[in-house]
């Protein structure tokens, strides 16, 4: 045991160390929602998107299937459920629970967004939300729990001041400025957390800096591939302060490099467990 007044600073340093060891292995927990396709082509694509990360996060990260939600389709189709309005509002709380349990969450919105007054609406089947909504139903997430927000769509941009906070880290696929067309981002995503090439510095996780970066220069192969300019500029709050930079700038960079997603799997299931 350590004396009270000699040790006492070990001590808690130990504590401390145990704490953050035992809670590396936990988490990151997972929650995709799949927006209204709209029409039959877009329902393949987002099907098909969908199916592969589900993949990629299981066999490239090794996330438990129990720490996955998917919501898109019916329950017999492969998914947890439809993603209504009151069912992703839902979801949300449940997330913010889980920060709470000091489990590090990762939330990805597909499909497809408009434009409103003042902000923009997550087109969903039925009633659609509202970046607003999901910055409230987001209230009250661990300050000290990374929560990583991918808002994948169009208009994406408007999505930064509701959904910031602490401990938050928000990537859009559009900055203020670029057309309001659907983005290849989805994609690029998906493609970047298969590549081998984005882990950087070849330490075994995958930052979300590093992800990040790795998604913009699958955007840049896929316009050259397409022969067409690039029509999206990603951009990233890395310190929950609603504003965001493409480079990404030292800022952002920093804390969104303190958290990701551990290559492998093993006794992992997921992400560094909080900020530094």
């Amino acid at each position: 045991m350590c004396r009270p007044k000699r040790r006492r600073t070990v001590c808690v340093a130990l504590l401390s160390l145990a704490f953050l060891a035992s809670s590396a292995l936990a988490g990151p927990k997972i929650w995709i929602f799949g927006g209204d396709p709209g029409d039959e082509e877009h329902h393949e694509l987002y099907q098909k998107n969908l199916t592969s990360l589900r993949k990629i996060f299981n066999k490239t990260y090794g996330i438990a299937a129990t720490d996955l939600k998917v919501f898109y389709g019916p329950k017999e189709a492969g998914y947890d459920g439809v993603c209504s309005k009151e069912v992703l509002l839902a979801e949300l709380k449940q997330a913010v629970a889980a920060t709470k349990d000091k489990m590090p969450v990762w939330i990805i919105l597909q499909g497809h967004a408009n434009s409103i007054p003042g902000g923009v609406l997550f087109n969903l089947p039925g009633p659609d939300v509202s970046a607003r909504e999901i910055g409230e139903a987001l209230e009250g997430s661990a300050p000290e729990t990374p929560l990583v927000i991918f808002a994948t769509t169009a208009a994406s941009e408007q999505y930064l001041r509701p959904l910031a906070a602490p401990g938050r880290i928000v990537i859009t696929a559009n900055s203020s400025g670029d057309p309001e067309n659907q983005t290849d981002f989805p994609l690029a995503l998906t493609a970047a957390l298969e590549a081998k090439g984005t882990d950087i510095d070849g330490d075994g996780l995958v930052t979300v800096t590093e992800l990040f970066k790795a998604c913009h220069a699958q955007i840049e192969a896929m316009a050259s591939k397409d022969g067409h300019m690039i029509r999206e500029h990603s951009q990233m709050d890395g310190n929950g302060d609603g504003r965001a930079t493409r480079r990404p700038a030292i800022i952002d960079a920093e804390p969104a490099s303190k958290t990701g997603l551990r290559i492998g799997g093993e006794k992992t299931d997921g992400a560094v467990p909080g900020f530094d």
